[in-house]
């Protein structure tokens, strides 16, 4: 009895058996009684009655769920709205709407993942297209100075940053740039809430790197996991006395190229991360840099100097520096970038990069040098166009 409610071939032997029994029993029941010679209509219609009787109950039992089934994968394959079937038998018809109803399970289960990544892409983008807003889209007004910087995310949201700020009294103009460690949303987050903190600080008063530093560190420490912590350098700028000096919050080197003697001096950045421990500000202090006319200072995160190509070896400080060399003397502060970032696109190739990359070079002009407004992002057209030249895409 098994074999027949699991089989449809079961059904139809049994069915063939139990009319065949019938049609016997039938017989030697009518000779018994001596009635077995009835008319030939009698027996087909006999005959005739229990075929339909058959076929009606094959097509209760199996083609009208086996149609129930193919209504619903019709509308599957052609994007209409299907729902699941109930199972009304345990045969191949019972085990095709069992797995019919697992099919449409795991679909739901993908076309809810698919809106989900769908919602999250798109408020991404949103953070992201925020996160681009914030950066400077140009060079800062900072005379006597020629200014690049460009960064790019090796996801929709990035821990890189670098901004351009001029102090209440107009006096000084601050540069830096911040790693916070790993990429996406969580850096993100970071980024934005230190650039929030520095920009206040600035607007309010505060008129020297140790002092930001310092008063950033303390706001940011109690505000974020033990996991998480940013490096930054912070410049200073004194636009009367041409007078450059640095902070540094456990960053890398920061490489200046020296027009005089055509060599490059890499300075340790000093200090600690920020959000690392409490207090920083016994630490951390600020240092002057001496810049003569012609000379060139590079700041970038470690996904440059971390950036692999496909053989698995870094792009590392000696090469950037020897980079910086080759083209520190180019008189413009736009060609010295494009000759650092030739160099770092011939070694990356297309390798594909898994952590934040950005940049910023300046190179002092003289004290009679206006500051160029030079346009500091890309479009994602511009990008794609830049991809074209075997340069690194820096949006």
């Amino acid at each position: 009895m098994r074999f027949i409610r699991k089989s449809i071939i079961g059904k139809a032997i049994f069915f063939l058996i139990v009319l065949l029994g019938g049609v016997v029993g039938g017989g030697i029941y009518l000779r018994r009684n001596g009635t077995l010679e009835l008319p030939l209509d009698w027996i087909m219609f006999g005959v005739l009655a229990a075929l339909l009787f058959i076929f009606f109950i094959f097509v209760w039992d199996i083609f009208l769920p086996l149609s129930k089934v193919a209504k619903q994968v019709t509308n599957l394959l052609t994007g209409k709205t299907f729902r699941r079937v109930t199972p009304t038998t345990i045969d191949e018809v019972g085990v095709f709407t069992h797995f019919f109803n697992e099919i449409t399970q795991d679909l739901e289960k993908i076309s809810y993942d698919v809106k989900e990544r769908r919602r999250m892409s798109s408020e991404l983008d949103i953070a992201s297209n925020i996160q681009r807003d914030v950066l400077p889209k140009e060079a800062p007004e900072a005379p006597g100075l020629d200014v690049v910087a460009k960064t790019r995310s090796a996801a929709e949201v990035g821990g890189d940053t670098f901004d351009f700020l001029t102090s209440a009294d107009g006096n000084q103009v601050f540069i830096y740039i911040g790693d916070v460690t790993g990429h996406g949303v969580p850096a993100g987050l970071i980024m934005m809430m230190v650039d929030t903190i520095v920009t206040s600080m600035v607007y309010q008063g505060v008129s020297n790197g140790q002092e930001l530093i310092a008063h950033t560190n303390y706001l940011l420490f109690p505000r974020i996991s033990s996991r998480l912590f940013m490096t930054s350098v912070m410049l200073r700028w004194d636009k009367l006395n041409q007078q450059m000096y640095y902070t540094g919050a456990g960053h890398e080197h920061i490489l200046i190229y020296r027009k005089k003697t055509e060599e490059v001096e890499a300075i340790a950045s000093g200090g600690i991360a920020l959000g690392m421990i409490p207090d920083v500000g016994k630490i951390v202090q600020e240092k002057p840099i001496s810049l003569e006319i012609g000379d060139c200072l590079v700041l970038y995160t470690d996904g440059v100097t971390e950036a692999k190509n496909q053989t698995d070896e870094m792009y590392g400080l000696e090469r950037i520096q020897k980079a910086l060399k080759k083209n520190g003397y180019k008189p413009s502060v736009e060609a010295v970038f494009d000759g650092i970032t030739k160099d770092f696109s011939d070694f990356v190739e297309e390798y594909v990069q898994v952590d934040d990359i950005t940049m910023i070079v300046i190179k002092y002009m003289g004290k009679d040098f206006a500051s160029q407004k030079v346009k500091l992002t890309v479009s994602k057209e511009e990008g794609r166009e830049y991809m074209k030249s075997k340069k690194w895409n820096w949006e």
